[in-house]
């Protein structure tokens, strides 16, 4: 079991590497929307911006390098929170054909805040 827990957290980490760094090299293409001309909008809107995707990009190479290396683990899972929150939201109400990975990252946050609970007991007093 331990080693199941390792490769899921490993994957995770790259995971979150590697969607942190496309959005700053762009490597992958683009989502294509189809219809979906809110999630179209909403994504055009970030991108022109100039500081959205930048700054989700960080925040989720941080979170990977800290999953990859398994280092403040408690501190990692609680920035992962609004992003997987944010991201299933965005694919549940804009474009929920492409809701997949996002749930499957929700998830697995979820299942590590519930194997890290024990760091969060004194919020919650």
């Amino acid at each position: 079991m331990k080693i199941a827990i390792t490769i899921i957290r490993l994957g995770l980490g790259i995971f979150l590497l590697f969607f942190g760094l496309n959005k700053f090299f762009w490597f992958l293409p683009d989502f294509d929307f189809k219809d979906d001309i809110a999630a179209e909008n909403l994504y055009q809107a970030f991108t022109n911006s100039g500081y959205m995707w930048p700054l989700v990009g960080s925040l989720e190479l941080v979170v990977g390098i800290l999953f990859v290396f398994k280092k403040w683990m408690a501190f990692a899972i609680v920035i992962l929170v609004p992003l997987s929150v944010n991201v299933v939201l965005f694919h549940a109400v804009l474009n929920p054909a492409n809701i997949g990975a996002a749930l499957v990252v929700a998830i697995l946050n979820g299942y590590f805040m519930y194997r890290y609970w024990g760091e969060y007991r004194l919020l919650f007093s």
